[in-house]
Parts: C-alpha cells; sequence; structure tokens
C-alpha cells in the first residue's frame, strides 16, 4: 500500500475507535450523599405493638411508591421474621419487599422515591430520606431511621428492595410473637 493511503487508513481506524469509545461510557450514576441517622431515644416496644406499627409503614409506602411509579410493581420477598443479634437485641425484620424491575433510572435518580416516600415516613415518625449512601458493588441505597432505632431501607440494583429492621422488645425472639397477617 502507498504510505499515504496507509496513513489515511490509520487516521480512519483512530477515528472509528475514539468514536467506538465514547458510546461505551457508563450511565451517568445518581448523586452520592450520605444520608444520616436519627439518635435513639425511645425504647424498643413489644413485637405485636411494633408489628403493626411498620407493617403499616410497609405497607403505606409500597402504596406510595407504585402509585409514583405504576410500571414497577412490588412483591414479597421474604416473611416476617424475629432474630437475635450478637449484642442481645431482638430484632424484627417486617416482610421484605422486592420491585419488578430496577428503580434507578424510572424514578430518577430516586428522585421520585424521596418525593413518594417523604410524606409517608413523616407520617410514621421518620425523618425524610436526605440522599443515598455510597455502597460498594453499585448499589444505590436511602435508608431512614426513627427515633425508636427502627431503619426503613430502599435499595436497588435491578431489583430494587424495601427492608425494615426494628428492634424489639422480647424476651424469647420467638417468631410464634410475630401477629397473622
Amino acid at each position: 500500500m502507498q504510505p499515504q493511503l496507509m496513513s489515511g487508513v490509520r487516521a480512519a481506524l483512530m477515528i472509528l475507535g475514539t468514536t467506538l469509545m465514547a458510546g461505551c461510557t457508563a450511565p451517568q450514576q445518581p448523586n452520592v450523599v450520605t444520608s444520616s441517622s436519627a439518635p435513639v431515644t425511645e425504647a424498643p416496644a413489644p413485637v405485636a405493638e411494633s408489628f403493626a406499627k411498620y407493617d403499616a409503614l410497609r405497607a403505606e409506602l409500597i402504596a406510595a411508591l407504585e402509585a409514583k411509579m405504576p410500571d414497577i410493581s412490588w412483591t414479597v420477598d421474604k416473611p416476617a421474621t424475629l432474630a437475635r443479634l450478637k449484642d442481645g437485641r431482638c430484632m424484627l425484620y417486617p416482610q421484605t419487599m422486592k420491585s419488578s424491575a430496577d428503580v434507578v433510572e424510572p424514578s430518577n435518580q430516586f428522585a421520585d422515591i424521596f418525593a413518594a416516600g417523604d410524606p409517608v415516613l413523616t407520617q410514621h415518625g421518620f425523618p425524610a430520606f436526605d440522599g443515598t449512601d455510597a455502597v460498594p458493588g453499585g448499589w444505590v441505597v436511602a435508608r431512614s431511621t426513627d427515633a425508636a432505632g427502627a431503619t426503613l431501607t430502599i435499595e436497588s440494583k435491578s431489583p430494587a428492595y424495601l427492608r425494615i429492621s426494628v428492634p424489639v422488645d422480647s424476651p424469647t425472639c420467638s417468631a410464634d410473637e410475630i401477629p397473622p397477617n
């Protein structure tokens, strides 16, 4: 090949390579602002009382999210349970919910989740979401903790999960204490 033709082919290949690389960039990630927890100022309540309170929060928040983003549904992923932690505390975990799709893009980088969820959180004594946490592995996580130390978490990496953990007053910490749904 002629030297002029070779340099033209090289230039065309470099331009093509640069164009292809530009098209392979990752989508922009949501702004990450570490959320903060409210100080725990309330003692744990009995299991039945806590279950009624936090299961209602779960149900209302799911209804608000489905109303805001009707193309994404939420179903039960894991049933409610109790577990004794290594430090001796008993924790209630109401039903874990799972979305039918990832929520990051459809929620405008969690903005719609905050808009739908903040009024529900406030009504149930939680502070509004105040950002997402930097979590390894590509997860986008938002959480809010109330004065009793209950934490509501929404985490998304296709699909999304809504989880609640609640310290409870239970001498036995047995799942038998959880009221039937």
